[in-house]
């Protein structure tokens, strides 16, 4: 599925299920350009080193005049923006009860808003240049089903999903694709590391082993590559009937 020609944005992605996109894309020959608030070293390295196309502008996306002009940055470099890839979030683990309103209203600023914000002026470049597009947010098996302590999380990502729908349902007379991936527990540094929650002893010590395997038919975690194939997938022609879904890469775990 060769992606010569075609530029990707992709938010997030100095490690993790980002990096992993982020490395796929490139390495089928896409134009790679990231943001985010963590210099992303490993990733430029890796599609560098492979010869890829790729640069990294320090963005935080719940900033919008920034977001603007960022975008407006690559089109400067590279004249158009083919595929955003909304993939920047974060997971604070921590009882519904214990809860402060803070860290509630910031999971939605990232998490749902920083979505909007990339994707609006992303719909606005698609749409003044004719481009059929295609948008991918990452959402997460959490916004289709209860997950324990991840209940500000999981609102966040439903109404990723909720967003995607109505996005794909809106922007098809474009020619825009819009879908959404729902992984399950994937082995990334975040998931495998232990938080400060997960140190206070607040939570039980098989969270983690619960989380990231019992809850699975398949008993593993899933690898940031099987989320990078589903992502260049949907980014083909070979998916180009596909818009407004929600697929699950979750090792099953949505049946439990």
């Amino acid at each position: 599925m060769s992606m010569q020609e075609k530029v990707v944005l992709i938010t997030g992605a100095a490690q993790g299920i980002g990096q992993g996109i982020a490395v796929k894309f490139a390495e089928e020959g896409a134009k790679v350009a990231i943001f985010d608030v963590i210099e992303p070293k490993q990733t430029l390295k890796k599609i560098q080193d492979s010869g890829g196309q790729v640069f990294w502008q320090n963005v935080n996306i719940t900033d919008e005049n920034l977001v603007k002009e960022s975008i407006s940055t690559i089109i400067s470099n590279w004249d158009k923006i083919d595929i955003l890839v909304n993939n920047a979030g974060i997971f604070p683990i921590e009882h519904f009860h214990e809860l402060s309103v803070a860290m509630f209203r910031k999971i939605f600023d990232i998490n749902v808003v920083g979505t909007f914000i990339c994707s609006k002026y992303i719909v606005q470049h698609f749409i003044s240049k004719n481009i059929k597009g295609i948008i991918i947010n990452i959402a997460s098996v959490g916004g289709l089903r209860e997950e324990l302590f991840h209940s500000h999380y999981s609102a966040s990502k439903a109404a990723v999903i909720s967003l995607s729908k109505s996005m794909a349902f809106e922007l098809g007379k474009y020619g825009i694709r819009v879908n959404a991936i729902a992984p399950g527990a994937i082995s990334t540094k975040g998931a495998r590391t232990a938080t400060p929650f997960q140190e206070s002893g607040k939570i039980p010590p098989e969270f983690m082993e619960y989380q990231s395997k019992k809850r699975s038919p398949l008993n593993t975690m899933g690898d940031p590559e099987d989320v990078a194939n589903m992502a260049l997938f949907i980014s083909s022609d070979q998916s180009k009937y596909i818009t407004g879904a929600v697929i699950t890469i979750d090792g099953g775990r949505s049946l439990l």
